[in-house]
């Protein structure tokens, strides 16, 4: 009987049932199309972080308790960003809720095991050869089972079309629910089965079956599919009942992001030092479906402090960055450069070295140099500089590169050598320090004198953080990253290492004092040295060049009007850094300069440092 039992239930018709926490459940289906609520989006702002701020609108009729409501609830909006107004309607609240559905389907489906043949033709003739060759008939009574269920499998799927909804209406609110859905498929299982024969009931098992012989032989089951989901929906209620009214929601969430990217073509006349430089935009769209839609990307991050924390009202645990998943590589990289705006930030602009912006003359005021695409518009917001893109179709998934302008700047060139000195905890220089992490002597001789590109702001739009690639012409030179730069001032571009200009120092001890500083009942050595550095210019033009040193210690003196700045002490300066930070400064000297054909620049400069002895 109970086997009975659990067959009638497998084979029950289709069933609907649904139910909500608080609330008895009123289906889409029963609210009138008029008061559901679908909106529109009417304006997107894109930061360079993977965050956006979407502007949405739309209408609906109230319904007898004043309500209207949305289905495609945003997955994912930070904590008090989350604001909705209306035009036209007095907005009283708004509720956010989960609906709790599950849904069954039955369908007959391919029998795929031996067991499930034997269920679907309970009551048939069946001639049998059982694995020992032996042949035995009779009726199938009954099939020894139990109902199971487990999630379908991807043909199962197919079967039922349980994707083709969602493929069709990829904006649906059933896929932005998609994480909420489950689903599960009937089946039986078990081993065994009652054959009816002249001599009376036998029990075989599905292992002995070696043939199964049956007239009209039916080959399908019926199948079960439950699907559980819970979409989320916004209950908007008015003052008004039976009325239009608006809603304009806007939010701010992770998702989209836009990368500025940069192509820099200078000029192959030496007299004509003018570059054309081109700026576009990359997007990344992993959040929803823009449909003509108008685009502001920002130059600059905004400030919000609780960007990792979701609102209340889109129901979800945390906040869901579905960029970290599509992209890693790129989103990963704020934790990985300790910035908040990550790799493409604006504040990464005075972060390395030998990249400083010079005061300019003031804001360009030369417009006819800038060749802004005709369907663009630029213009200041705050502390932030907006570009207007006045319509983007971009789905889901998809990305795309859109250019922002054009522009011919001056610039010119310059050579940069920096050196940086270090000594291990006795005072020694890095050169002591070979098998602590240097593999080969060659790394420490080797002096590199870098080409830059100074490019002026000429124009009164910003340049904003991001990859650039120089070219002369349809010739590649070199790729680095364009650093924000303000309208009237100037960024350098790092190109590649100069073949013709080489470096060399000579850094040799001129004094050493023992016993000459006591901290702490613990004695230093005064160590004064004296650092030549020579720089020789092989190239068959002058060039303009900067050098710096750097070294832990304090500078007191340097030649052809090397500047010094003394900072406080540097770990980086030391290979072991205990004891050192109440001794010893940092120091910095810059020397500028123009070396002509063949000709040598060599500036000294004196310093000391106290060392353990």
């Amino acid at each position: 009987m109970l086997l009975i039992h659990r067959r009638i239930r497998y084979l029950l018709p289709v069933i609907l049932v649904a139910s909500v926490a608080g609330r008895p459940y009123r289906s889409a289906a029963a609210d009138s199309a008029d008061h559901r609520l679908g909106l529109s989006t009417s304006r997107v702002s894109v930061f360079k972080d993977g965050y956006y701020l979407a502007v949405k609108s739309g209408s609906a009729i109230t319904n007898k308790d004043g309500e209207v409501v949305l289905e495609d609830v945003p997955d994912a909006a930070v904590l008090g960003s989350m604001w909705a107004t209306s035009n036209k309607g007095k907005l009283l609240s708004i509720v956010a809720s989960r609906e709790v559905v599950r849904k069954t389907i039955d369908k007959e489906m391919t029998c795929f095991q031996t067991l499930d043949l034997l269920h679907a033709n309970v009551g048939k003739q069946a001639k049998i050869i059982l694995t020992d060759k032996s042949i035995i008939q009779g009726t199938i009574r009954t099939v020894l089972a139990e109902a199971t269920s487990a999630a379908p499998t991807p043909h199962q799927r197919e079967l039922f079309h349980l994707d083709d909804d969602t493929a069709a209406n990829p904006m649906s609110p059933v896929t932005a629910q998609a994480a909420s859905i489950s689903a599960t498929i009937s089946g039986i299982t078990g081993s065994q089965f009652i054959l009816d024969t002249d001599e009376g009931d036998v029990v075989l098992s599905t292992g002995q079956i070696a043939t199964l012989t049956i007239r009209n032989m039916k080959s399908t089951m019926p199948r079960t599919l439950t699907t559980t989901e819970s979409p989320k929906r916004l209950t908007f209620r008015f003052a008004e009942v039976g009325k239009p009214v608006d809603v304009s929601l806007i939010y701010f969430r992770p998702g989209l992001r836009w990368i500025p990217t940069y192509r820099v073509n200078v000029s192959p006349d030496e007299g004509k030092k003018i570059a054309t430089i081109s700026m576009q935009a990359e997007f990344l769209n992993e959040a929803e479906n823009l449909e003509n839609v108008p685009i502001d990307i920002v130059v600059g991050v905004p400030h919000f402090r609780f960007r990792e924390t979701p609102s209340p009202l889109v129901l979800e645990a945390t906040m869901r960055n579905v960029l970290h998943q599509a992209a890693p590589a790129l989103m990963n990289q704020p934790m990985l450069m300790g910035q908040q705006g990550g790799f493409f930030s604006n504040s990464m602009f005075d972060a390395r070295s030998g990249e400083r912006h010079g005061a300019g003359s003031g804001p360009g005021t030369g417009d006819d140099q800038l060749a802004l695409p005709a369907e663009l518009a630029a213009e200041g917001a705050g502390d932030l500089f907006v570009y207007t893109i006045p319509r983007l179709n971009l789905r889901k998934g998809q990305r795309a590169a859109m250019p922002i302008l054009t522009a011919d700047v001056p610039y010119r060139d310059l050579y940069t050598w920096d050196i940086h000195e270090t000594r291990n905890e006795r005072g020694g220089s890095v050169a002591a320090a070979v098998g602590r992490g240097i593999t080969s002597p060659l790394q420490i001789s080797e002096n590199r004198v870098w080409h830059q590109l100074v490019l002026s702001t000429t124009t009164r739009f910003p340049w904003t953080t991001g990859p650039a690639m120089v070219v002369q012409g349809t010739q590649p030179l070199g790729q680095d990253m364009m650093t924000y730069t303000s309208p009237g001032g100037e960024v350098r571009l790092p190109i590649t290492v100069a073949v013709d200009l080489r470096g060399s120092l000579d850094d040799e001890e001129t004094d050493r004092k023992l016993n000459d500083l006591n901290v702490n009942n613990v004695n230093y050595a005064r160590i004064s040295k004296s650092a030549t550095l020579l720089l020789q210019n092989r190239k068959k033009s002058p060039v303009e060049i900067e050098i710096s040193f750097r070294t832990g210690g304090k500078a007191t003196e340097a030649t052809l009007d090397g500047k010094i700045t003394l900072r406080p002490h540097a770990p980086e300066d030391w290979i072991n850094s205990q004891g050192y930070a109440a001794v010893n400064n940092s120091s910095i000297t810059v020397w500028r300069s123009s070396v002509k054909p063949g000709e040598s620049f060599a500036p000294t400069v004196k310093y000391h440092y106290f060392a353990l002895h």
